[in-house]
């Protein structure tokens, strides 16, 4: 049955889409080129086409024009998460048997990490069976079982698990702080059992266990409390005991007296007076009650460039692109902290994703010409 369209007859938009179900590349290309306008962003313009929420890519893989996704994918790099539910596994099968590189990178990380992100568990297993790398890092700090738990999908992480996702993690963002800070109660048990190590703190010394008694979690402290080592300092090593020890230092930490919505400006206050760490710890906390707010993954990304701790700065400034990836101050924190590490190429990388998303922005425009200098000068010596 010949492909029906919405769209107007005739328009850049109709033909583009016309010609990906029908899989007649060189008309794709002049449509896309047609659409772009000269300003060399195809992808952007592929993308932004949709029929009845559906793009480009999903009509070639809908039609099997394998050809035509190989291109889009693997050229153009089109976002396979750009395609609707439905077409998700189509063109990841289209795409494997047509040759694709299973592990190809995209500004959203592996096809791995994008069907992590969307709980597209169907999808996962397909790219399992065909052995993708199930540890591959994206933005140094996220791998597919991090975007899985970002994403919420139990069933992601439990095929992940048993494809041999290392569930250390990587630094002091471990998996069992994510369950943990995001109250991923159903989330342990998997993570245990493959082996996650429940004695590793976050970046300011807390342990799985603690934040989930600060946070009132008593199932959460059920679950950790026996699999963690005994702290000296907790007399009473029971579920009560834990909640009570902990409630106690929330009690005598001023910090936790400070109503939620003022921890900002408390944090804004102790940055102005070069007390970083402060400032880190009260900007960590509004996290915790307000993790939409990207800004406070921003700060607090500078505090740690502040204190010198560039790998800190670096893991919290690719949280907040993992977040948001759209956010151009994200790419421009992580672009800082690999400039901080003196990783020119990663950082030009960083703050190129940025001023495209942001062309007119000055500071990501300076600081990407400030990379690409000490990129050649470090290439010369």
């Amino acid at each position: 049955m010949a492909p029906h369209f919405v769209l107007g007859p005739g328009v850049p938009q109709q033909l583009l889409i016309q010609s990906a179900a029908a899989g007649d590349l060189p008309a794709f290309k002049k449509f896309a080129r047609m659409l772009d306008g000269g300003k060399g962003r195809l992808k952007e313009a592929v993308e932004a086409v949709k029929n009845r929420g559906a793009g480009a890519l999903h009509q070639a893989a809908r039609y099997g024009r394998t050809a035509m996704c190989a291109y889009m994918v693997e050229e153009l790099q089109v976002d396979i998460d750009a395609a609707d539910e439905l077409g998700h596994c189509e063109i990841v099968k289209v795409l494997l048997v047509k040759g694709a590189n299973v592990d190809s990178s995209s500004d959203h990380g592996t096809p791995l990490h994008v069907a992590a992100s969307k709980s597209q568990d169907g999808c996962m297993k397909i790219l399992l069976d065909h052995h993708a790398d199930c540890n591959k890092t994206f933005s140094t700090v996220c791998t597919p079982l991090i975007a899985a738990m970002m994403g919420r999908s139990l069933k992601c992480c439990k095929l992940l698990i048993e494809a041999g996702a290392d569930v250390k993690g990587v630094g002091t963002f471990t998996p069992l702080i994510v369950a943990a800070t995001e109250g991923l109660t159903d989330f342990y048990k998997c993570l245990l059992e493959g082996g996650a190590d429940p004695d590793v703190p976050d970046k300011f010394g807390f342990l799985p266990i603690e934040i989930a008694a600060r946070q009132n979690r008593r199932k959460d402290v059920e679950i950790l409390l026996p699999v963690t080592s005994r702290i000296p300092s907790v007399h009473d090593w029971s579920v009560d005991g834990m909640i009570t020890y902990v409630n106690k230092q929330v009690e005598v930490d001023p910090f936790f007296k400070i109503r939620p919505a003022d921890l900002k400006l408390e944090g804004n206050r102790a940055y102005m007076r070069k007390d970083y760490l402060t400032a880190a710890k009260l900007y960590n906390m509004a996290i915790e009650h307000d993790p939409e707010d990207m800004t406070l993954y921003s700060n607090t990304s500078v505090c740690w460039l502040k204190m010198g701790k560039g790998m800190n700065a670096l893991e919290t400034a690719q949280v907040c692109r993992i977040l948001r990836p759209d956010w151009p101050k994200g790419c421009y924190r992580e672009g800082t902290a690999h400039m901080f590490m003196k990783d020119y190429e990663k950082a030009c990388n960083a703050f190129l994703d940025g001023f495209k998303l942001d062309p007119a922005n000055i500071e990501i425009e300076n600081a990407l010409r400030e990379a690409l200098k000490s990129l050649k000068a470090s290439r010369a010596a």
